[in-house]
């Protein structure tokens, strides 16, 4: 079983798209994650799975709008390609102190989703 982490978007913000983490644990064991832990309210979880990332991503995608009634932009990654990323951050070097680097992942898939919503927006606005 490979180690991964779940970086889930925009939850538990300002009060809103509130998902308690005891909910969201439970939600990834019904989709058959294993070992699945939740770090404080952030919507972050480590889990162990076989499954290929961009699956994981879309049946949890799926399973929490169908629960709460909202999207929800999923990543996951795992420790192999966390540490690709770190490392070819052109800022750090062995000695760097992380806790001064910022580290920003992108869902493709709902990137290209709102930027094809704002397009739209953009077109009505002129008309």
């Amino acid at each position: 079983m490979s180690t991964k982490i779940a970086i889930l978007r925009g939850i538990n913000v300002g009060g809103k798209r509130k998902i308690l983490m005891t909910d969201l644990k439970l939600l990834c064991e019904t989709l058959g994650w294993k070992n699945v832990k939740t770090y404080i309210q952030s919507g972050n979880l480590i889990f162990t799975s076989e499954v290929e990332n961009s699956k994981l991503e879309n049946m949890l995608e799926k399973a929490i709008t169908e629960k709460y009634g909202f999207d929800v932009p999923v990543i996951i990654r795992n420790a192999d390609e966390l540490k690709t990323t770190i490392d070819k951050n052109p800022f750090y070097k062995n000695n760097t102190d992380i806790s001064y680097l910022i580290l920003n992942l992108i869902n493709l898939r709902f990137a290209i989703k709102m930027f094809l919503f704002i397009a739209k927006v953009n077109i009505i606005n002129q008309n």
